[in-house]
This record gives C-alpha cells, sequence and structure tokens, in this order.
C-alpha cells in the first residue's frame, strides 16, 4: 500500500512479503481446489507471533499498530486469499473485540491462546434466510446464573469449524429492537454442529453454518450494546479485507502486464492492442483508488477518528474494484485466464468472494445513505 512506512514497518512488511512467498503460496493453489484449511500453516503464523500484532505485551502480544494488520494483510493476499482472509478475521473480528470489551479475566483465558494460535478466533453475526434477529432460526440469549445460553443459528461465521472461540451477537430474550443485542463469547465446545459452506472464492477460509442450543456463553462488554460492537467490528474488518483486496488485486494485475508482454498474437504483443491496453488502465485505476481509500481508512483508525463512513465508502468501492480487477484480469488471459489450471481464476473468485462472503454486502450503502438523509 501506497503510505509512508517507518524502518521498523518497511522490516515487518518484507517479514510478511518473505513468509508468505514461502509458506502461503506453495499451498494455495491444492488447497483451493479441495477447500482445506492448512491448519499447519496458521501454526506457522502464530510462531512469528503474527496473531499478536495488535495485543498487549501481558497477554503475549507484540502491542503493533493496525497498520501493521493492514501491511500484513495485503502481503498474505497477495498470495494467498482465503490465509488471508482467515487470518483477518481471527485478529479484527475475534482478538481485537476481546481485547477491548473482555474482562480481565476474560483476556487472560483466551487471549494468550490466540495469541499462540491454540485457539482460532470465529466471528458470527449473520442468521440464516433472515435479517439479524427476524428470523425462525435467531439466536437468543438467556440468562442463566451469572452466565448466559445461545439457542440458534449463525450463518457464514468466520473461521466456523476451524476455531476453538466464538465472538457471537445475539438478541436478548426479553428485549425487542435494536438495544435488545449484546456481544457473548462462546468455546467451541458448547456449540451443537457446524456445517461448512461451499462458496466460490476464497475456498479454504472456514465459513460455516453454526448452531447453538443451550450453549454456555458469557457476556462480552456491556449488556445490549451488540448492535454498536457489531458495528465497530464489521467497520475495521472491512478496511483489514480491503488490505487483502489490494494485495489480490495488486497480484492480479501484474500477473495481466507479465501476460500482455509475453503473450503474442499475429506477431505482435497483445499488450500492444489498444483494447488490452485499456483493460490494463482500468485495472491499474481502480487498483489505485482502492489502495488510497484503505491507507485512508486506515490512518483514520490510527488516529483514533469515527471511520464507521470511511470503512463504508471504502467497501462499497471496493466490492465493485475487485470485481473489475478480477474480470479484466481473466479477460486478459483469455482462455488460460478461465481454466482451473491457471491462478487468475481464483484471483477473480477470491476478489469476488472478499466482500460478499459475510452475507450483508449492501449495508455500505445504507449507512452512506442514512448519513447523507439524517
Amino acid at each position: 500500500m501506497k503510505m509512508k512506512l517507518t524502518e521498523k514497518q518497511k522490516l515487518m512488511k518484507k517479514g510478511f512479503a518473505d513468509f508468505a512467498k514461502s509458506q502461503l503460496e506453495p499451498v494455495a493453489f491444492e488447497d483451493d481446489r479441495n477447500a482445506r484449511f492448512p491448519e499447519e500453516v496458521i501454526k506457522s503464523a502464530a510462531e512469528k507471533n503474527y496473531f499478536g500484532l495488535t495485543i498487549s505485551k501481558e497477554y503475549g502480544g507484540m502491542d503493533s499498530d493496525f497498520t501493521s494488520v493492514a501491511l500484513m494483510a495485503e502481503e498474505f493476499g497477495k498470495y494467498n486469499g482465503s490465509i488471508a482472509a482467515s487470518i483477518v478475521a481471527h485478529v479484527v473480528m475475534a482478538e481485537q473485540t476481546i481485547l477491548k470489551y473482555g474482562t480481565e479475566d476474560q483476556k487472560k483465558k483466551y487471549l494468550p491462546e490466540m495469541v499462540k494460535g491454540n485457539k482460532l478466533g470465529a466471528y458470527a453475526y449473520v442468521e440464516p434466510g433472515a435479517s439479524l434477529g427476524s428470523g425462525e432460526n435467531k439466536v437468543v440469549a438467556v440468562k442463566k446464573g451469572n452466565g448466559y445460553e445461545l439457542t440458534g443459528k449463525k450463518t457464514f461465521v468466520a473461521n466456523g469449524g476451524a476455531a476453538g472461540v466464538y465472538v457471537v451477537i445475539a438478541q436478548d430474550s426479553q428485549t425487542e429492537g435494536k438495544n435488545s443485542y449484546s456481544a457473548f463469547i462462546v468455546d467451541s465446545s458448547d456449540i451443537k454442529s457446524v456445517r461448512n459452506v461451499d462458496k466460490l472464492g476464497l475456498r479454504s477460509f472456514p465459513t460455516a453454518e453454526v448452531e447453538f442450543s443451550n450453549a454456555k456463553a458469557q457476556l462480552l462488554g456491556q449488556e445490549h450494546e451488540g448492535i454498536k460492537i457489531a458495528a465497530e467490528i464489521q467497520s475495521r474488518a472491512d478496511i483489514a479485507f480491503a488490505a487483502v483486496g489490494v494485495g489480490i488485486a495488486g497480484a492480479a494485475l501484474e500477473k495481466s502486464v507479465d501476460h500482455s508482454k509475453l503473450r503474442v498474437q499475429f506477431g505482435s504483443p497483445i499488450g500492444r492492442l489498444q483494447a488490452v491496453q485499456w483493460m490494463l488502465a482500468e485495472m491499474a485505476s481502480e487498483l489505485h483508488t482502492l489502495d488510497i481509500l484503505t491507507c485512508n481508512a486506515v490512518a483514520e483508525v490510527e488516529n483514533g477518528s469515527d471511520y464507521v463512513m470511511d470503512a463504508a465508502y471504502l467497501k462499497m468501492f471496493a466490492n465493485k474494484a475487485a470485481f473489475q480487477i478480477g474480470t479484466n484480469a481473466v479477460q486478459i488471459h483469455g482462455g488460460t485466464g478461465y481454466s482451473r489450471e491457471a491462478e487468475i481464476e481464483r484471483y477473480f473468485r477470491d476478489l469476488r468472494g472478499l466482500f460478499n462472503f459475510d452475507g450483508i454486502n449492501n449495508y455500505p450503502e445504507k449507512i452512506i445513505a442514512g448519513n447523507l438523509l439524517k
């Protein structure tokens, strides 16, 4: 990404790139084809303390910043979009939420294990077949003694099935409306069942439907601030996923430029054709804008500013830009681009899925319009 980096951040960026090329790239093709989640790679990333980037040192982390997470997301995305997405879900959607809203006992119990990679974090928000809290499968929280029990289903759960700890947004059984939701922590041992979702892209990024049946849960944060916590999680994650998108899109553009120089038709490289040049220019322009918007949103997080609107603008643009960049990459590569034997079509599928896998891809428009009309 085109941001001014400190010397330490430059070294971290190089470390992320080296790790991704040596550990993530070799498994990307087969793991995508088989929808396999490479647990050994996750452990290797944890051994580098990549899961502790923004976690306080007292819990085993590095106490770094959000910029380092974005840099990691971009570099990992270049070589393996699925694993980049999984790690973003773990670090941004689960770890950072527990760090900010958890009690001291919760942080001591979960964060050291999550930093070590012994417990992967998951995030559960969307419910099957309906908006949050309106369907027959909605997850309801019932207070039991000093804790809670959750019953219902969540779908498109990021890292679902592979995780050891889940951050869940659920509705209080005694109240209704926007203020009836709270955030909870649930251990995987208390989950009734998991059904993997077979996706078009990001195939080795675990995504699942998860069923809870009187699952023991701990309140995360204060009662009835679940929507606020969910909005914060989603906005922060959208920025990090956009950084993954910068990485994937950058790889797609690089491969397309190389192909345009080397592929010869009728005695000349196809890069001399105006139609190809226009597609490359469009890809570069979309990527450049995506990069700038991502860097700006990262800066807003670092400055402690309200980044909800920046994240909404970013996701709305990223969703369209990613689709166009992926489409052009496939088009430039011709038959090779359409073939499952090459990696270009994986870039297309991963870019398409990156901003759609959670099932709530149209909410940025609602946020932006609501802000304009308030």
